[in-house]
């Protein structure tokens, strides 16, 4: 747009400007005394004064675009500035010029590309980015209030249990204390170390994180532990409940054989005794 302006609309690049008072013009228009007062009392001294005095005083614009360098400034400088983009801010053309369609075309191109799709994609970029930003930021803010900075667990895990997770980052695993521990073990005497320290030490020299309970937590473990005794106790009564019902179930059978084996005997003595009477009738009628 600089280049257009410069080459075809440079007399449209006509601006308003506030010229700050200069001593010389004030010097040069003051009457003085001599020779110099009668010459200018018969001639006429706007004549002989300089182009740039008598310029200075026409209508308060200039000219803004005679060179491509002021040409580019002045673009940037007013066409981003304003709200309608550089026509806000050139001569106002008469429709009867020749170049009158030309200046409405460029300013309509600056406005539409400049000020609506360069500027809104700038602002889109800055915005979005910002609520990137802004999002990441609330991402590990959440990270941080519901899962432990030292185990990693999260918040769920402790419920329904005897330590709440408030609890377990303020006592058990707190965060401040790991750090305080690792300052001790970096400012203390390596000959006064003790065991743990000897080996956080080394681990810490090493850059090994190992030595962080990860994804454990005492709480967890002797609940754990408490709980698989529960259902062991609990395994244990079913077991033994079981145990008397089979027993239960065993003597009833065993009774119930006995019952069977018994009424077979009856029906035995029965069928014996009944067959030993037919044929004591059937001798009798012999005799």
């Amino acid at each position: 747009f600089s280049i257009v302006g410069f080459l075809f609309l440079k007399d449209d690049f006509r601006m308003e400007v506030d010229r700050l008072p200069m001593a010389g013009k004030t010097d040069i228009m003051k009457p003085s005394s001599g020779p110099m007062t009668e010459t200018c009392s018969k001639e006429n001294c706007t004549a002989s004064l300089p182009n740039s005095v008598t310029e200075g005083d026409d209508d308060g614009t200039e000219r803004v675009c005679d060179t491509l360098l002021l040409c580019i400034v002045t673009v940037l400088n007013q066409g981003l500035r304003n709200g309608g983009g550089v026509g806000d801010v050139l001569r106002k053309p008469s429709k009867d010029e020749p170049l009158f369609a030309a200046r409405v075309v460029y300013d309509l191109l600056f406005f539409f590309i400049v000020i609506i799709i360069v500027l809104n994609l700038i602002f889109g970029v800055i915005i979005d980015t910002f609520a990137d930003l802004r999002s990441e930021k609330q991402g590990k803010e959440e990270i941080l209030k519901t899962t432990c900075f030292i185990c990693g667990l999260e918040r769920d895990k402790f419920d329904n249990k005897t330590v709440s997770f408030e609890e377990h980052i303020k006592s058990e695993h707190n965060m401040w204390h790991y750090l305080y521990f690792i300052v001790l073990v970096k400012v203390k005497d390596p000959t006064e170390y003790t065991g743990p320290e000897s080996y956080v030490a080394q681990m810490i020299k090493e850059k090994n994180l190992d030595w962080f309970p990860r994804m454990r937590a005492m709480s967890l473990v002797s609940n754990e532990g408490d709980s698989e005794q529960n259902e062991i106790r609990i395994l244990q009564e079913k077991l033994d409940s079981t145990v008397s019902l089979v027993t239960q179930l065993s003597s009833q059978l065993s009774e119930l054989k006995e019952q069977m084996t018994e009424q077979r005997k009856n029906k035995q003595r029965l069928g014996f005794l009944g067959s030993s009477s037919s044929q004591v009738n059937h001798q009798m009628p012999g005799h």
